[in-house]
Protein backbone atom coordinates (compact mmCIF):
# COMPACT_ATOMS: atom_id res chain seq x y z
CA UNK A 1 0.00 0.00 0.00
CA UNK A 2 1.45 3.59 -1.06
CA UNK A 3 2.21 5.79 1.82
CA UNK A 4 0.22 8.98 1.67
CA UNK A 5 3.20 10.98 1.44
CA UNK A 6 4.18 9.55 -1.26
CA UNK A 7 1.21 9.80 -2.59
CA UNK A 8 1.22 13.52 -1.99
CA UNK A 9 4.44 13.85 -3.43
CA UNK A 10 3.18 12.06 -6.60
CA UNK A 11 6.79 11.18 -8.66
CA UNK A 12 6.71 8.37 -10.03
CA UNK A 13 8.85 5.06 -8.70
CA UNK A 14 9.75 6.38 -5.76
CA UNK A 15 8.85 6.32 -1.89
CA UNK A 16 8.55 8.75 0.54
CA UNK A 17 10.81 7.17 3.40
CA UNK A 18 10.58 10.65 5.51
CA UNK A 19 10.44 14.10 5.79
CA UNK A 20 11.66 17.17 7.65
CA UNK A 21 8.98 20.20 8.15
CA UNK A 22 11.17 23.13 8.56
CA UNK A 23 9.95 27.03 9.19
CA UNK A 24 10.32 27.92 5.52
CA UNK A 25 10.74 24.20 3.65
CA UNK A 26 9.83 20.49 3.39
CA UNK A 27 12.51 17.78 2.89
CA UNK A 28 11.30 14.80 1.44
CA UNK A 29 13.66 11.74 1.61
CA UNK A 30 12.96 9.52 -1.62
CA UNK A 31 13.89 6.02 -2.68
CA UNK A 32 13.79 4.42 -5.57
CA UNK A 33 10.84 1.79 -6.16
CA UNK A 34 12.84 -0.58 -8.45
CA UNK A 35 16.22 -2.07 -6.63
CA UNK A 36 18.03 -2.66 -10.48
CA UNK A 37 19.15 -0.34 -13.57
CA UNK A 38 20.43 -1.36 -17.05
CA UNK A 39 23.77 -0.22 -17.79
CA UNK A 40 24.27 2.34 -20.43
CA UNK A 41 27.43 0.91 -22.04
CA UNK A 42 25.83 -3.03 -22.32
CA UNK A 43 22.31 -3.07 -21.64
CA UNK A 44 22.77 -5.72 -19.23
CA UNK A 45 20.36 -5.16 -15.45
CA UNK A 46 22.27 -5.14 -12.55
CA UNK A 47 21.60 -5.10 -9.17
CA UNK A 48 24.89 -4.85 -7.46
CA UNK A 49 24.92 -1.37 -5.71
CA UNK A 50 28.67 0.32 -6.30
CA UNK A 51 27.92 3.19 -4.39
CA UNK A 52 25.47 5.80 -2.66
CA UNK A 53 25.53 8.93 -3.85
CA UNK A 54 22.62 11.65 -1.95
CA UNK A 55 21.85 14.54 -3.34
CA UNK A 56 19.16 17.32 -2.52
CA UNK A 57 17.08 18.91 -5.27
CA UNK A 58 14.18 21.43 -5.21
CA UNK A 59 10.90 20.61 -6.18
CA UNK A 60 7.28 22.48 -6.52
CA UNK A 61 6.54 24.53 -3.32
CA UNK A 62 3.87 23.11 -1.54
CA UNK A 63 1.47 25.38 0.91
CA UNK A 64 3.74 28.23 0.77
CA UNK A 65 6.91 26.47 1.61
CA UNK A 66 9.61 25.56 -0.93
CA UNK A 67 10.31 21.76 -1.02
CA UNK A 68 13.31 19.69 -1.42
CA UNK A 69 13.81 16.09 -2.34
CA UNK A 70 16.41 14.44 -0.64
CA UNK A 71 17.61 11.17 -3.04
CA UNK A 72 20.07 8.52 -3.67
CA UNK A 73 21.55 8.32 -7.02
CA UNK A 74 22.99 4.98 -6.71
CA UNK A 75 25.99 3.98 -8.58
CA UNK A 76 25.70 0.67 -10.10
CA UNK A 77 28.99 -2.03 -11.18
CA UNK A 78 27.79 -4.14 -14.01
CA UNK A 79 28.44 -7.89 -13.66
CA UNK A 80 28.79 -8.17 -17.64
CA UNK A 81 30.93 -5.19 -18.82
CA UNK A 82 32.60 -4.63 -15.25
CA UNK A 83 31.79 -0.88 -15.41
CA UNK A 84 30.03 1.12 -12.65
CA UNK A 85 27.10 3.47 -14.03
CA UNK A 86 25.08 6.10 -12.48
CA UNK A 87 20.89 5.22 -12.52
CA UNK A 88 19.03 7.16 -14.76
CA UNK A 89 16.10 8.46 -12.81
CA UNK A 90 13.00 9.71 -14.59
CA UNK A 91 11.99 12.79 -12.28
CA UNK A 92 15.35 14.84 -12.04
CA UNK A 93 18.15 14.82 -14.91
CA UNK A 94 21.80 14.24 -14.80
CA UNK A 95 23.64 16.75 -12.42
CA UNK A 96 20.55 18.60 -11.49
CA UNK A 97 19.52 20.32 -8.48
CA UNK A 98 16.23 20.95 -9.71
CA UNK A 99 13.44 18.33 -10.25
CA UNK A 100 12.00 18.52 -14.15
CA UNK A 101 8.52 19.19 -13.14
CA UNK A 102 10.02 22.27 -11.50
CA UNK A 103 12.25 23.82 -14.21
CA UNK A 104 9.15 23.21 -16.44
CA UNK A 105 7.33 25.22 -14.21
CA UNK A 106 9.53 27.71 -13.88
CA UNK A 107 10.21 27.96 -17.62
CA UNK A 108 6.15 28.25 -17.65
CA UNK A 109 6.20 30.87 -15.71
CA UNK A 110 8.72 32.59 -17.69
CA UNK A 111 5.94 33.06 -20.50
CA UNK A 112 3.99 36.05 -18.45
CA UNK A 113 7.02 37.76 -16.70
CA UNK A 114 10.66 38.45 -16.55
CA UNK A 115 13.22 36.10 -16.03
CA UNK A 116 14.76 38.27 -12.71
CA UNK A 117 10.81 38.53 -11.22
CA UNK A 118 10.56 34.30 -11.82
CA UNK A 119 13.94 33.75 -10.59
CA UNK A 120 12.82 36.21 -6.92
CA UNK A 121 9.72 34.09 -6.83
CA UNK A 122 10.41 30.17 -6.77
CA UNK A 123 13.49 31.96 -4.58
CA UNK A 124 16.40 31.00 -7.46
CA UNK A 125 19.20 33.37 -8.93
CA UNK A 126 18.74 34.13 -12.58
CA UNK A 127 21.54 32.17 -13.46
CA UNK A 128 19.72 28.83 -12.55
CA UNK A 129 16.17 30.07 -14.43
CA UNK A 130 18.65 30.24 -17.86
CA UNK A 131 20.25 26.91 -16.57
CA UNK A 132 16.61 25.69 -16.40
CA UNK A 133 15.62 26.93 -19.59
CA UNK A 134 18.22 25.60 -21.81
CA UNK A 135 17.78 22.15 -19.89
CA UNK A 136 13.80 22.11 -20.98
CA UNK A 137 14.54 23.10 -24.43
CA UNK A 138 16.99 20.73 -24.94
CA UNK A 139 14.79 17.69 -23.24
CA UNK A 140 12.06 18.88 -25.82
CA UNK A 141 14.31 19.08 -29.22
CA UNK A 142 15.73 14.93 -27.86
CA UNK A 143 12.12 14.40 -27.47
CA UNK A 144 11.02 15.42 -30.79
CA UNK A 145 14.11 13.59 -32.47
CA UNK A 146 13.57 10.49 -30.30
CA UNK A 147 9.79 10.86 -31.58
CA UNK A 148 10.61 11.45 -35.58
CA UNK A 149 13.13 8.84 -35.57
CA UNK A 150 10.97 5.91 -33.90
CA UNK A 151 8.09 6.73 -37.04
CA UNK A 152 10.85 6.72 -39.51
CA UNK A 153 10.61 10.08 -40.95
CA UNK A 154 13.63 11.73 -41.86
CA UNK A 155 12.55 15.60 -41.60
CA UNK A 156 11.46 17.52 -38.67
CA UNK A 157 8.85 19.65 -38.87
Amino acid sequence: MTSLLTELLNIENVDVTGYRNDQDCVVFEVSPVCRESICPNCGHVSCSVHQNHYHLAQDLPMSGKDVFIKYNRRQFKCKSCRKPFSEALDFIGERRQYTDRFAEKVVSDLLHSDLHNVARNHHISDDVVTSMMRYVSQKKVNSTIAIYSASGSTKLP
